[in-house]
């Protein structure tokens, strides 16, 4: 059988990512797990997906360490035989990565220590594994992984692959391409390089020729390896070390990467000839060296300190050589979150920038600028496109989900606003200037006739209707507009921009504020077109806290934000047994696909700021940022999407919304506002006054013919 990422029903949660902050090892993302499953017999940790060039596809997947005793005749796996393990980083700046799986023998225990970094200067990485039992065997360890530079699971399973032994100046390695992109597998023990023992499997097949490496090293359970050294298709490879009469054992394992064979050849081999000790030193240093280009928190508590500068640490490693932010590296289920979701960016856009990181949040800029929909395009409900983006992206700037989502166009026209805020650039301004117009443009044209924005899909990805927030972020977006042509002396198009704007907000209420069984709240979306339980209309949304902050569309002090902050603190919406709030009553977006008890960090963060805006609860920021995100982080110290009812992850623990939500929550609270509040209604004050009354204006409005879409 083939080496499965994930049992049905267990989330692959990704306690740690991995990445180098510049040059070639920019172009590595690694990530690694740690399991804790009773059920499906799983308590080990193990590197799991690893991606070059591109993070959305990886090149190999589940690298599994084996253990064979030749005196007590059974094989080890990191993953399906530790009795515990652990993974944790150097430290909150420095994510090398370190996985310990202990094991039980009998009449021995023992431990195998796996560190790895990603290469500075080499595109590659470099594994350090070191095996300790307490008793004296004749030992061999195995090293085998799945081959997924095919695009494994999201892209075209059934793509073909290659992989086959070469030789490197007398020394054997294994290679695999696609026919564009290549990895070569190399291995060093006792200052020796070359494998005891090598083969190229292909995943599923469980004996004959064309058996998996899995199947013949671990189920099979003999000791021994049948080399294989080339194959086609949906493939594994396996490598071998022989250790001897021993009870430790050391060994390097060096994968290199590249456009060609000879340079992912010659990657894996500079790798094994530098060494552990120099890769790590190269890439400590580069880490350190770039934080000190941003902000090492702004607080005096270490603990504080320490989360959010893994948090920043997080959202560089994501940051693909594309510009784009990916919104996490893992799998739920059966699909993917290695894809660019300009909402997802414009968060992480406004934690960079609160953080001094502003080279990289320029560089998010430059994405939006690069990926805008600037021809006609319609989409498949016939609206045309131009000025948008859309619902997210491969990294390589190829549309994935094309769906409407306002809130990914009114954010970037935000970000850009924030980032011209915070750096005084105005540069920036006339850079991306015609990039907002055009998105503010398309959110001028989408009015329903009635004083609102049209129908679009809501912030979660499953209505279809007048979502609160994404119409609260075009509120927002069309005042950050009005504020950057004024600056930009376009005073017409302020103007233009700040009315509607301020009319859209004038009946805000009207079509966000619901009585529910719940009680009266912010809702998901009014007038659904999607079926959903509890209704769209009827239920409470944690998005609905973003209308406080960051586009200030709600006073947090009126009645639609105090009522739906009264019912967060209660069941069915927070968890049971810690303080965090779900995306609303009776979701079923949980790794079982029923309603599970339990809560998201990011939406608790959320409605945290408009508890502290309100004075609702004055210490609630402070209870997030000194407490309780301490306890819902990772083994490596990572905010998770979503955990359980006790506290504990449930699911997908590197997502990058959750890591920005963090830093801002501490920037928010440190400077004593929330920091990015999107430009109020009047916030320009007496800047200007229209030619038209607004009255007249609204008269003007409601009469265009044009404007036909009833409510």
């Amino acid at each position: 059988m083939p080496i499965e990422s994930n049992a049905p029903d267990v989330p692959s949660d990704k306690d740690a990512i991995l990445s180098a902050p510049h040059s070639d090892g920019a172009n590595v993302l690694l990530t690694a797990n740690r399991y804790d499953d009773a059920e499906a017999g799983r308590h080990g940790a193990l590197i799991e997906e690893t991606s070059a060039f591109r993070s959305d596809v990886e090149l190999f997947y589940d690298l599994h360490t084996l253990a064979w005793n030749a005196d007590q005749q059974h094989t080890l796996d990191n993953r399906d035989d530790a009795i515990e393990s652990d993974i944790s980083y150097t430290s909150s700046q420095v994510p090398e990565i370190t996985l310990e799986n202990h094991f039980e023998e009998p009449g021995s225990n023992g431990t195998i220590t796996q560190q790895v970094v990603a290469s500075i200067d080499t595109c590659g990485v470099l594994m350090q594994t070191t095996a300790e039992f307490e008793t004296v065997a004749e030992r061999t360890f195995y090293t085998v992984m799945n081959l997924g530079i095919n695009g494994h699971s999201h892209q075209n399973p059934d793509a073909v692959q290659e992989a086959f032994v070469r030789e490197h100046n007398g020394v054997e390695c294994i290679v695999a391409t696609d026919g564009n992109r290549w990895l070569a597998l190399a291995q060093e023990h006792s200052g020796q390089q070359g494998f005891d023992g090598r083969r190229i499997g292909h995943t599923g097949i469980s004996s004959g020729p064309r058996q998996s490496a899995w199947a013949d090293i671990y189920q099979e359970n003999t000791g021994f390896i049948d080399e294989s050294a080339q194959a086609k298709g949906n493939l594994d490879a396996g490598v071998g070390v022989y250790a001897g009469e021993t009870k430790t054992a050391s060994w390097l394992t060096s994968v290199g990467f590249g456009y060609g064979m000879d340079a992912a050849i010659e990657h894996a081999f500079t790798l094994l000839d530098q060494g552990y000790e120099a890769e790590q030193r190269s890439f400590e240093e580069a880490w350190q060296e770039w934080h000190e280009t941003v902000s090492s928190g702004p607080t005096d508590d270490a603990a504080v300190n320490g989360l959010y500068k893994r948090s920043l640490t997080a959202m560089k490693c994501a940051q693909d050589g594309c510009c784009g932010i990916i919104a996490g590296a893992f799998k739920p289920t059966n699909m993917t979150y290695k894809f660019i979701w300009p909402r997802d960016q414009v968060i992480i856009t406004q934690a960079l920038i609160a953080a001094g990181a502003e080279r990289e949040a320029r560089r998010a800029l430059r994405w939006f600028d690069e990926n805008q929909i600037t021809d006609d395009v319609v989409d498949d409900r016939n609206i045309n496109r131009r000025g948008t983006w859309w619902q997210n992206y491969y990294v390589t700037g190829e549309p994935h989900w094309r769906a409407l989502q306002l809130d990914q166009v009114g954010g970037p026209i935000y970000a850009h606003w924030l980032v011209w805020q915070e750096t005084g650039d105005e540069d920036l301004l006339a850079d991306y200037y015609h990039m907002s117009r055009q998105a503010a443009e398309f959110l001028l044209s989408y009015d329903n006739g009635y004083g609102f924005p049209k129908k679009h899909q809501d912030p979660w990805e499953e209505i279809w209707g007048h979502s609160t927030e994404g119409s609260a972020s075009a509120i927002a977006g069309l005042r950050a507009m009005s504020e950057l042509a004024e600056a930009y002396g376009d005073a017409d198009f302020a103007d233009r921009c700040e009315k509607m704007a301020n009319v859209w907000a004038g009946n805000f209420k009207k079509y966000c504020f619901k009585s529910t069984p719940y009680g009266d709240a912010l809702v998901t979306a009014d007038s659904p077109e999607t079926h959903s339980d509890p209704p769209a209309d009827s239920r409470p949304d944690a998005a609905s806290f973003m209308t406080v902050w960051p586009w200030n569309v709600a006073d947090a002090s009126a009645e639609p934000v105090s009522a739906t902050l009264s019912l967060a603190n209660e069941e069915p919406w927070v968890a049971n047994e810690t303080d965090c709030v779900g995306r609303y009553p009776g979701d079923h977006y949980t790794p079982t696909g029923r309603v599970e008890d339990g809560g998201w960090p990011l939406c608790e963060a959320y409605a945290d700021i408009a508890r502290w805006m309100s004075n609702h609860d004055p210490g609630a920021v402070d209870d997030y940022i000194y407490e309780d995100a301490h306890e819902w982080t990772t083994a490596a110290g990572l905010l998770p999407e979503r955990i359980n009812g006790t506290g504990e992850v449930r699911w997908n623990s590197n997502l990058q919304w959750s890591q920005a939500m963090y830093i801002l929550l501490v920037e928010s609270r440190s400077r004593d506002r929330p920091f990015g509040l999107a430009p109020g209604e009047s916030s320009k004050g007496e800047r200007r006054k229209s030619t038209d009354s607004e009255g007249e204006y609204l008269k003007a409005w409601a009469q265009d013919s044009s404007r036909t879409e009833s409510i």
